[in-house]
Parts: C-alpha cells; structure tokens; sequence
C-alpha cells in the first residue's frame, strides 16, 4: 500500500489546489442546489420511495458512464487536472498502466493492467532442452579470477553523472570528482536501467535476481506482485547464492517505499533493515553520511570467518528537488540555458549528488585501510525525475544531452546509469564488462570470485558476451553498439529468446 501510494503521489500535479479553486463555483453551486432540494423534500414531506428505480437506475447509469467511458472531460479531470499524464508516460516501465485508465477508462484501464500481469509460456518452451543446459553448466567451475572477497554495494538513489548536461549548465566546480577519479581505479560499467524517474524496487529485482524485466508486462512491478506469493520463496537468487557460499546478508534502506521486507526475506537475506531517522536527513531525507557509517560499522564489526554482503539503498538523492531542500551549497551555478525556477531544481537535484559522491570516496578510502579483500558496487538505480516547478515537465526532456535528434540515442541515454566496481585489491582488466545491465552485475562479481553456484547462474553470466545489456526498449552490445530491443540481429536475437525461457523455466517454474 506504501509502495502504491508513493507511485500515485509522485505524479500527481502541485497545481490539484489551483485546479480545485477553478472548480469551487461549480462545487458551490451544487451545494446550494443539493441544500434546495433537501429543503423542498423536508418542507413539502416528498415521498422518494415511487420513484426510487428511476433514481436508481439514472444514479447506476452515470457510475457506469464514469468507469466505462473514457470521456474528455472525466480524462482532463483526473489525468491532466490532477495527474500529470505526460509525466507518467515518462516514468518508463512502469507506468504504462496509468496511460491505460487515461486511454480506456476506469475498467478498460484495470483490464489492461490485469492483462499486462499474467505470465505466459514463451515461445517453443522446452523444459528438457532447458534443463539440459543447466546440467552442463553445474558441472562447470567459475573463473576465480577475484578473491572472495565482502561486497558492499551502494545503491544510489537516482544517481546520475550530472556533469554530462555541461551544454546547458555549468558548475563552479565539479560535482561527482569521486566518481570520475574511481572510474580509473576500478571498472566502470554503462548500465541500461529497466526504469526512468521512479520504481526502484525493479532495479533491485534484476540486481538482486539476475533476472530481467523485459520478460514481464510493462506494468510489472516483481516485489508487489510476484513475491506476493509463497510459492516464489523458494526461487534462485543471487542472495541465496551468497548464502550458499557462506556470506551474511543484509540490506539496509534510508527509506524503503515497497514495504520490501517480506520480499527479501523471501529472496533469501538474513538481515534487513530501515533506516529513516529525521535526526540524521540532509534535505528531505536520510542523508548517505548517515547510511555510509552503518556499512562501514558492519565491516569493522562483523565476524572474522564469515564474508558480508551489505546493500545500502540510499534515498537522499530522491524527489522532490526544489531551492529549499538544502540551506547550503557546496558550488554556485555559473551558466544555464533554464530560467531561474528550473535551474534551482538542477542545483538541488547537483547537491544529492555532490553528497552522494563525498560518501563513495570516503567508503573506498576506507576499504583501502581494511584488511579482508572488500568490493564496492556504486550504481545510480535509473534517472532522476526532475520536475519543471512551472509546468511539471520533466526537465531532462528539456536538455541537449537528451534531444541529440537520434531517438534511438536519446532513448539509449534516458535509461543509462553508470555502475563502478571497486575494490582493496587488483581487478585486473576485461574487456567486456564495460557494458552491463542490472542483472548482470552482480551476477558478474559472483562469478569471478569463483563461487561454488548453481548452473542457472553460471550460464547467465556468460550470456554477457552476446547481450549484456538490455531493457525492454534498447540494448547494447559488449562494444557498446546500441540497437532497440525489438530489432535484435539473429545471434542476439536468439540468445534474448533463450532468456526469456531460461527465466520462465527457473523463476515460474521453479526448476533448479
């Protein structure tokens, strides 16, 4: 219900009060008409009871002209007076059921979005064949190029490198140094996110799952629909692999929207945790300092003989953006093609992540004075949604970086995130993890520290040399060629449809 709400919430208009004062004449008036009426019912004793069926039946008439027909004035209303259509069509994956009440009504709408959650068999599933090539994979051995090492990742809220918008606005300095000077001591991964401005809870589920969002109806959302049921807790994940090899895990979140505990406890973890205390919040929420000290706490005090897995999903970096999140600055803005309201909400949006970035340096500084082999995985979980004060628009849309005039590209950069993989010893140099989605990435660090895993996994990470990056729109190839997902060539277009039913076999299925 949490999770519902922040969703609702998060799109609807800060001009519903301005729309509610254009509408109080006409609220006005039908109370002086409803208040006549009851007054000539009580003054004159009207009986209503012979004309209950006529009442009835005009009051169960408009009810079904209201959730059948998706009239102009019912759709301006609701999804352009109150919620903002436009920037629900922007959140990407995962609001396409809000445009289905917009473009089919109130039940039209719930059927589309009924419709968007069942899951089917893919095409020519065979469970043998499948089965086959798992029983080849377990009795293959990981690479073991890595030591085994804690991993402690950072799952940064809407992070994103913001010095890339430079063609529109500059800044006295530079706001993520960290994370520029880190892409150099470790791996830097281009990820494609399976959500744009909102939903992180999908970017968790491929991270955490190796599991992908393309195979799902564009209105799901795994952690409030799949994971409802009982019988998905025995299903793979990456947690339980950890597990398997000895490893404490937990998650910890500055501010968990999904109500996700009973999901992970499904997925596996031994710990989770929330975090929200308005005591340690820089702008509107906890502040990543505050997260920051509970990783590196968990290091220093965790037991000598068991490795730690330790999630931080942080919420700093979270809407709403505007000039009052912050009392102080850390830089001025010198130049900007935006008008003062719009700019404002960049500088906010810079200072998460100037913030976000200080923390990233301090944990690596850290780990590189601790003694047990430690990895950072540091990754923005999609897009911010910024939006413009005046009109709710989304002001990336507004930017150069976003409109090259090659939609492909365009589409390509609305859902890239960088990932980084750190760590207190040498990763060596490979030559494709430079291109990665979500489920991918974990998937990869498994695998190198050469783990005992389970077939599913091992055959999933080396489907990364084929198509480590999709999402349901776009796709890259290791050399970072991008092409939109539905015009895959042969080769890649294979490999995709051998996921969807891998994924089907292991996650619907259920089969080891």
């Amino acid at each position: 219900m949490h999770g519902n709400f922040a969703k609702i919430s998060s799109i609807v208009k800060k001009t519903i009060l301005t729309e509610i004062w254009k509408l109080s004449p006409i609220f006005a008036c039908l109370a002086v008409i409803l208040t006549f009426l009851i007054f000539l019912i009580n003054r004159f004793n009207i009986k209503l009871k012979k004309n209950f069926r006529i009442y009835g039946s005009l009051i169960s008439l408009i009810i079904l002209i209201i959730l059948f027909a998706p009239t102009k004035t019912v759709k301006t209303l609701m999804l352009t007076k109150i919620y903002d259509k436009d920037k629900a069509k922007d959140y990407g994956h995962n609001t396409q059921n809000i445009q289905y009440f917009s473009e089919y009504s109130m039940l039209g709408g719930m059927y589309a979005d009924l419709l968007e959650s069942r899951i089917f068999n893919p095409n020519n599933y065979d469970k043998e064949e499948l089965a086959e090539i798992l029983e080849e994979y377990d009795k293959k051995e990981t690479e073991n190029v890595w030591e085994k090492s804690n991993i402690i990742v950072t799952f940064s809220e809407s992070f994103f490198d913001i010095d890339l918008i430079e063609d529109d606005v500059k800044f006295s300095k530079t706001i993520t140094p960290n994370y520029d000077r880190l892409k150099n001591e470790g791996i830097f991964v281009n990820m494609i996110s399976p959500s744009y401005g909102g939903i992180s809870a999908n970017v968790e589920f491929e991270f955490l799952t190796g599991y992908s969002l393309d195979f799902f109806g564009k209105g799901y959302t795994p952690f409030m629909s799949l994971y409802k049921n009982s019988r998905y807790e025995d299903r793979a994940s990456i947690i339980k692999e950890l597990k398997n090899n000895g490893y404490y895990t937990k998650v910890v979140f500055g501010r968990d929207f999904f109500n996700s505990e009973n999901v992970y406890k499904r997925l596996g973890i031994d710990e989770y945790e929330e975090k929200s205390d308005k005591k340690y919040k820089k702008g509107y929420w906890t502040g990543d300092e505050y997260l920051i000290d509970f990783a590196i706490d968990s290091l220093e005090n965790k037991a000598p003989d068991e490795k730690l897995f330790y999630m931080n999903c942080t919420i700093e970096s979270h809407m709403p953006f505007d000039d009052k999140k912050y009392k102080k600055y850390d830089f001025e803005i010198e130049e900007s093609t935006l008008n003062n309201a719009q700019t404002s909400v960049i500088k906010s949006y810079a200072q998460s992540c100037y913030n976000a970035d200080k923390e990233l340096g301090r944990l690596y500084d850290f780990i590189q004075t601790y003694e047990e082999p430690t990895i950072i995985l540091f990754f923005g979980d999609h897009l911010p949604y910024l939006s413009d004060p005046d009109t709710n628009e989304d002001l990336l849309s507004k930017l150069k970086y976003f409109n090259t005039g090659d939609e492909l590209l365009n589409s390509y950069r609305k859902y890239n995130t960088g990932a980084l993989i750190l760590a207190n010893f040498d990763l060596g140099k490979d030559e494709n993890l430079e291109y990665l989605s979500p489920d991918m990435l974990l998937t990869t660090v498994i695998n190198k520290m050469g783990l005992n895993l389970s077939g599913y996994y091992k055959w999933l990470y080396e489907t990364k040399d084929n198509l480590p990056c999709s999402n349901y729109l776009v796709s890259s190839d290791v050399d970072g060629n991008i092409s939109w997902t539905k015009d895959l060539e042969k080769e890649q277009k294979e490999f995709y449809d051998l996921r969807e039913k891998m994924q089907y076999y292991v996650l619907i299925d259920g089969e080891k």
